[in-house]
């Protein structure tokens, strides 16, 4: 009879984790076929992630009526296209970033009076007007260079626009940086995703996980009832957290720290031999107790009465492995699509 109720858990894990899989496995083949590149202009320069270059940009199209401009001045408006790389031809790109820059190469006079007119919108709605941005898009280059970050495989749509008469002191360029984090927030997420059956079925995780949590816990009530002994006295936690906050500004004291310590130290009776086995004294207390606490709780909140793990809290400890799984899987898609249309509040 155990047996077979085993058997027949094991094959409902299987069966959600195996779906779990066709659908993200359903989702990246999606994104590798179903992808839309819109033709440029002939006066629209467009920038190819396999080859990147720095464009130096020359002239642009006056446009009259851009959200967020003066009404009545034109402005020199330019579009770039960037286009993506092919998922399946470059998937050793995958772990790698594209950051898009935009630049003033000259520090001519004229450079230095419009600084703070030069406007670029980065989106991905090519059916877009050229620099028909929304006004909250448009982002200034009076702080230096203007950086965003796309995906390797991505098509983007750069806008620049400025005051005339011509864009010689722009320069459009790209750099490519490896983010190994996507990679290993994949594998994390495809081991967890795998191992949630067994995970929520073993009394070791349960026990583990939760010692470090009540480890965690120690170090805070420790942490927090120190923070009791401040000139604040017994106010509220906010209040606490901003005179710390405040304390923290002056960082500059903490080389007194240590000499007022052995000071206070030296008038317990406590030498400075002792020093190295007070701390690990303290960090073996404060384990133990946090240890302690966890095995309470899996004693008290997680395991029945017959010692074995309740169904109720494995099924929910499962769901969650496998949310926070798939969180982790979803964290490494960079170029999900953007939408295309905007909400407008209407006042009456």
């Amino acid at each position: 009879m155990e047996t077979a109720s085993s058997l027949r858990f094991f094959v409902r894990c299987s069966s959600t984790t195996l779906f779990f899989f066709f659908f993200f496995f359903f989702f990246f083949f999606v994104s590798i076929f179903v992808s839309v590149a819109a033709a440029a202009d002939d006066d629209e320069l467009s920038i190819d992630v396999a080859h990147p270059t720095a464009l130096r940009l020359i002239s642009g199209l006056p446009v009259e009526t851009s959200p967020g401009s003066k009404p009545g001045i034109q402005l020199l408006c330019k579009r770039i296209h960037i286009r993506g790389l092919s998922r399946l031809h470059y998937l050793s790109k995958y772990a790698h970033l594209i950051r898009v820059k935009v630049q003033i190469v000259e520090e001519s006079p004229r450079a230095l009076r419009i600084r703070n007119s030069v406007d670029a919108c980065f989106h991905g709605n090519s059916s877009l007007g050229l620099c028909m941005c929304p006004q909250g898009k448009w982002e200034r280059l009076s702080k230096g260079p203007w950086v965003r970050s796309m995906s390797p495989y991505d098509d983007r749509v750069l806008d620049i626009r400025m005051p005339g008469p011509s864009m010689e002191i722009l320069e459009v360029s790209m750099d490519e940086e490896t983010s190994s984090y996507r990679i290993i927030s994949l594998v994390l997420g495809f081991i967890l995703l795998t191992a949630a059956p067994v995970l929520s079925e073993s009394i070791v995780f349960y026990y583990s996980s939760a010692m470090a949590v009540g480890v965690i816990l120690v170090i805070l009530i420790v942490l927090f009832q120190g923070m009791k002994l401040l000139p604040t006295g017994r106010r509220s936690s906010l209040a606490i957290f901003m005179y710390s906050s405040l304390i923290g500004l002056g960082s500059f004291l903490l080389s007194y720290v240590p000499k007022l310590l052995q000071t206070a130290l030296k008038d317990i009776g406590i030498d400075e031999d002792m020093y190295n086995f007070l701390i690990l004294f303290l960090v073996v207390c404060t384990v133990l107790v946090g240890a302690w606490l966890g095995f309470w709780i899996v004693r008290k909140l997680v395991l029945a009465e017959d010692g074995s793990i309740d169904s109720g809290n494995a099924t929910f400890v499962l769901w969650s492995i496998r949310i926070f799984a798939a969180i982790l899987i979803l964290q490494h898609l960079v170029d999900m699509p953007e939408p295309v249309f905007e909400i407008t509040v209407i006042r009456r």
